[in-house]
């Protein structure tokens, strides 16, 4: 597990969500949190604000601005939610001149502020478009900017009597407060993803070795089956994807297993079929080298022979060149409007003596009187038919029947070929159709195992079905053909 990549993976990839969770919460804090605490602190500063403006402009009958308000404010200058007053003439020039006691606690003020509060001077820059704004009679509030990149919030009022501004009243204090609160919370939030990620890596690692351990069970299994060993299995105990993945290996196993002994049939079949020609056109060819046949008609006899077998080895070279045509899409199967009693006729008349010589009978119960119009290839489905119908005479026993027939059925033709006799075995139909495939395994005369495939081929490739059943006794062949 130390060396895992799916571990590493999935360990990296908590760690990122949890991170991400967190940069995510403190900038989403910094950006909600400021404005709300803005939005707060000037709904807290500007009624009093408006209340010194008040005082400011009944005391100004009186000619004193700034000292003749210290004595009136002294009492309340803690109620301002640790801002800084200034006070300001109609000229923009500074009237606040607090006494020398009064400039002692400033002073202890900025310093419990942390140093962050400016006096009139220092924070002159910081508001002077502000100033101009509120002396043109309107309130303002908002966060500046000092030169220091420090941010401060700002919140002004006019000084107003009955005929003009008089002056301006502004409160300004550090946003000191709010950062420390957002490096606070960056550290909380900073140990939080941390203990976090360290309580997650536990089941995380336990969560991935569940899924890591099959699947290197399953990497062993698939080693395995490439190296030609079939009879391995992949755990199919696991619930949801992964057992399905180990149930669907385990099928592919079983699947290439029996395919693995289907290719060893078929090459110990093909070995047989081509050994057996081989075999008997040697001998005869050896005999007639030697002159051992001494009479022209032993001679004929060998050269029937010669040609027999080799008609035969024909045969299986044909039907191996047909299969891979056919599996390799180079032919075309090209569609057209035809009458299925014309293909019906053509077989009829082939397989009517073919049957008759083995002492079996043909049936034909198709409709004969009446147009069966298809859309399909009359060429491929007479072949399939040819395939079929040798096949049932071949395992239809003396005194058997052959029978085709036709009917609509669900909007297609359906052409069903059925013979008498003992049937295929249930544990041979699901494999009639494969490559090489004999349900009959001492059967070696005539066929190569060949035709049945290329049957299902053609069908696939007009886009059509074809299947067999079998119930105890005889067999039936069914594909459909479609209507126009």
């Amino acid at each position: 597990m130390r060396n895992s990549v799916l571990l590493r993976r999935i360990v990296l990839l908590l760690l990122s969500a949890v991170l991400l969770a967190g940069i995510l919460t403190a900038a989403i804090y910094i950006l909600v949190t400021q404005r709300m605490y803005m939005n707060m602190r000037v709904e807290e500063l500007r009624p009093i604000a408006h209340t010194i403006a008040d005082i400011m402009a009944d005391m100004q009958q009186n000619g004193e601005y700034g000292r003749g308000v210290w004595p009136l404010l002294e009492r309340d200058n803690k109620n301002f939610l640790g801002a800084s007053l200034h006070i300001y003439n109609a000229k923009g020039e500074s009237v606040m001149n607090p006494p020398r006691n009064l400039k002692q606690e400033e002073h202890n003020m900025r310093s419990a502020n942390g140093g962050y509060d400016l006096t009139d001077e220092e924070i002159a820059p910081v508001i002077a478009a502000d100033l101009r704004t509120i002396l043109s009679g309107a309130d303002v509030s908002g966060i500046r900017n000092s030169t220091d990149s420090r941010s401060y919030l700002v919140v002004g009022v006019p000084i107003k009597n009955e005929t003009a501004v008089t002056g301006a009243i502004i409160f300004t204090k550090a946003m000191n407060e709010l950062q420390d609160a957002a490096n606070g919370l960056n550290l909380t939030l900073f140990i939080s993803t941390l203990i976090s990620f360290l309580i997650m890596l536990i089941p995380a690692y336990f969560a991935t070795r569940r899924i890591v351990v099959p699947i290197r069970q399953m990497r062993d299994v698939a080693k395995a089956m490439a190296q030609g060993d079939y009879s391995v299995r992949a755990d199919e105990s696991q619930k949801g994807e992964i057992g399905e993945l180990g149930r669907s290996m385990n099928h592919f196993a079983a699947e290439s297993e029996r395919l693995e002994q289907t290719r060893r049939d078929y090459v110990a079949n093909v070995s047989h079929e081509l050994r057996t020609p081989i075999a008997s056109i040697r001998a005869i060819g050896e005999t007639l080298r030697d002159g051992m046949a001494k009479t022209e008609e032993k001679r004929a006899l060998f050269y029937n022979n010669i040609v027999r077998e080799a008609l035969r080895l024909s045969r299986l070279v044909d039907d191996l060149l047909e299969l891979s045509r056919l599996q390799s899409s180079a032919e075309a199967m090209q569609k057209k409007l035809f009458d299925l009693r014309e293909v019906f006729k053509n077989v009829s008349n082939s397989f009517s003596y073919a049957a008759a010589e083995t002492a079996v009978r043909f049936i034909t119960e198709a409709d004969m009187e009446h147009p069966i119009c298809v859309f399909s290839n009359p060429d491929r489905i007479e072949q399939v038919l040819v395939i079929i119908l040798d096949n049932a005479v071949k395992h239809t026993p003396a005194g058997g029947a052959v029978t085709l027939t036709s009917a609509a059925r669900e909007g297609k033709i359906e052409v069903c070929v059925s013979n008498t006799g003992e049937g295929i075995p249930p544990e041979d139909l699901p494999y009639i159709f494969e490559r090489f495939y004999k349900a009959d395994k001492s059967h070696s005369g005539g066929g190569t195992g060949l035709g049945l495939s290329i049957a299902m081929e053609i069908m696939k490739e007009l886009g059509e079905s074809i299947r067999a059943e079998s119930e105890g006794s005889g067999a039936s062949f069914i594909f459909t053909l479609s209507l126009p």
